[in-house]
C-alpha cells in the first residue's frame, strides 16, 4: 500500500480475534521508532513539518485537534482525532496539535527520534497558537 500524500485516519486492520482476545495492527510500514507520548490538557505540539519523516498517531486516551495544511491546495483542514482513531502524518505537510485533555498516544515514525536526527528533519511553523486557537477552532472545527 503507497501512503497518502495528506494527513488522514488511518484505517487499522483487525488481524485475528477469538475466545482469547483480539489483534489489531495500527502499522504495517517500517519504522524505527516507536513513542508513548501523553499531552496535558490544553497543550500544542507539531506547529511544524519534517523533511522525510512521517508519523502514525495512534489514540489511546484522550483527543486531538488537529490541523494541518494541504500540500494539494494550501488550504488549512481539520480533523477531530479521538481514542482508537490512527491519523498518518506524510512528510512535507505542516501539522499542529491541540489537546483539550489529556491524551495519550502511541507514535510510530519513520526515522529514529533521538534528538540530532529529529531536528535536522524538522522545521518549525506556527500553525497554531494559544493567541489563534479559538478563532481556528470556530473557522475549521465545524
Amino acid at each position: 500500500m503507497s501512503l497518502p500524500r495528506k494527513s488522514t485516519l488511518f484505517p487499522n486492520v483487525e488481524r485475528d480475534a477469538d475466545e482469547r482476545g483480539s489483534i489489531l495492527s495500527i502499522v504495517d510500514e517500517t519504522v524505527q521508532n516507536v513513542s508513548i507520548i501523553t499531552c496535558n490538557p490544553g497543550a500544542l505540539r507539531s506547529n511544524h513539518w519534517h523533511h522525510k519523516d512521517f508519523h502514525f498517531m495512534y489514540i489511546l486516551e484522550g483527543e486531538i485537534d488537529y490541523f494541518y495544511r494541504d500540500l494539494d491546495d494550501g488550504e488549512i483542514k481539520y480533523l477531530k482525532v479521538r481514542a482508537g482513531d490512527n491519523i498518518f502524518t506524510p512528510d512535507t505537510e505542516v501539522h499542529a496539535t491541540y489537546f483539550p485533555v489529556k491524551t495519550v498516544m502511541v507514535v510510530s515514525s519513520k526515522y529514529p527520534r533521538d534528538q540530532e536526527t529529529y531536528e535536522a528533519d524538522t522545521v518549525r511553523e506556527a500553525l497554531i497558537t494559544h493567541e489563534n486557537l479559538e478563532e481556528m477552532l470556530a473557522t475549521y472545527a465545524r
